[in-house]
């Protein structure tokens, strides 16, 4: 038997940095001049000397959370959303740690906003999974391993992939049993491009390979709680329309260098509206249900679909999500969900990315033919999907809907 290419306890390379670690990042990132670059954009009146002190005055992770990320975090939602809302958050128990399987629309956000919403409760932060495909600059490596971020590889052949997700599993279990601290991770790998939010059943059996128990009782020891954040305006969704495009005509895409910090920035600085995130309930019922079957992939899939639904049940429908699917339809059952201002508004932002996308079909080697008309169904799509798969539940919409408004 050939020799495992990894020790799948040694967590060093993956996990984030430790406050004795700390002080050597923050000296690497301030040589960096896009540190300052960065840091102007989100404070435009501190000058590049100021900037190096916030860092280096900056002692262990706490702080760098609480001093820099945070209040980072605070002013690009000011600058780029509507409001922030958090509904469920009397769920997080303070001194338990929680496994949030989050639904992934943005790089950056998703899990930043979790935190910074926890730093406002006194509630310690989660741990975040990061695929290195977007840590390419090693000042973006220093930055997210400061933050709690730990690394996942998606880069590693067939062979070795199942030491790569066994040490995955390890430390998820390590971190949540012994350390106490949460994790946050996306249901699946990549953001999900086209709003229709799927669990990959491979995550869920990654989760389980560090236990002997059966799957049910291994992920119900892990504390499993769906959560779902849901964006008024999906600050990246025409470079997501590029994407689905491409794979729709041509059957591919490849991405371009430099394209997932291009994301990743465009993500943070562009317009998002309002911003909901919602907590979910733990799946207790699909673990008993997961008990009653055999059949291990059976197992998996039971919980998969229960996750699923826990967060179409719990995104927050905003006016342009009814707007899109009555569009996408040429219906107007929603017309009650949204007033005539809201509807033109939408319309006009549609035919404003389609006319964007219009503009640089030839440099995006696309033909000509229903360009505009699938560039509009897609981006419809993108907005509608959370509507088709909150009406796909048996219980209805209106209730819950209700709760998030008036949280909000």
């Amino acid at each position: 038997m050939s020799e495992a290419p990894i020790d799948v306890f040694d967590f060093r390379e993956m996990r984030p940095y430790s406050d004795d670690e700390l002080q050597a990042a923050i000296e690497r990132m301030v040589q960096e001049p896009l540190l300052i670059k960065m840091m102007k954009w989100v404070y435009p009146g501190l000058r590049k000397t100021e900037i190096l002190n916030m860092f280096r005055e900056v002692r262990n992770i706490q702080q760098f959370q609480e001093e820099i990320s945070a209040p980072a975090v605070k002013v690009i939602t000011q600058m780029t959303t509507s409001g922030v809302s958090f509904t469920n958050e009397s769920d997080i128990e303070p001194d338990k740690a929680y496994l949030f399987i989050s639904n992934h629309r943005d790089i950056i956000l998703d899990s930043a906003l979790l935190n910074v919403s926890l730093i406002e409760r006194g509630i310690p932060t989660t741990e975040i999974a990061i695929g290195d495909n977007l840590l390419k600059l090693q000042l973006v490596r220093d930055i997210v391993r400061c933050n709690k971020n730990f690394i996942v590889s998606r880069d590693v052949n067939a062979k070795e992939m199942l030491y790569y997700s066994l040490r995955m599993s390890n430390y998820i279990r390590h971190t949540i049993s012994e350390k106490k601290t949460s994790i946050w991770i996306a249901q699946r790998e990549g953001r999900s491009k086209d709003g229709d939010d799927r669990t990959a059943t491979g995550l869920l059996k990654m989760f389980s390979l560090s236990s002997k128990e059966a799957p049910e009782e291994s992920l119900r020891e892990l504390n499993l709680r769906p959560m779902c954040v849901s964006y008024e305006f999906d600050p990246c969704d025409l470079l997501k329309t590029n994407e689905l495009m491409h794979l729709k005509i041509l059957g591919k895409y490849e991405k371009k260098p430099g394209e997932d910090f291009h994301s990743m920035v465009t993500g943070l600085t562009g317009h998002k509206g309002k911003i909901n995130i919602c907590v979910g309930k733990t799946p207790e019922e699909a673990f008993k249900k997961m008990a009653s079957v055999n059949n291990k992939n059976e197992k998996f899939r039971i919980l998969s679909e229960a996750i699923d639904e826990e967060m179409h049940r719990i995104f927050h429908l905003w006016p342009n999500n009814y707007i899109a699917f009555d569009l996408l339809n040429g219906t107007r059952e929603y017309k009650d969900r949204y007033s005539n201002i809201q509807r033109i508004a939408f319309v006009n932002y549609i035919r404003g990315h389609v006319f964007k996308l219009a503009l640089s079909r030839k440099k995006l080697g696309l033909p000509a033919e229903n360009f505009n008309a699938t560039a509009r169904e897609i981006l419809l799509q993108m907005y509608a999907n959370p509507v088709i798969n909150k009406r796909k539940l048996e219980n209805g919409i209106g209730e819950d809907i209700t709760t998030i408004e008036e949280h909000a």
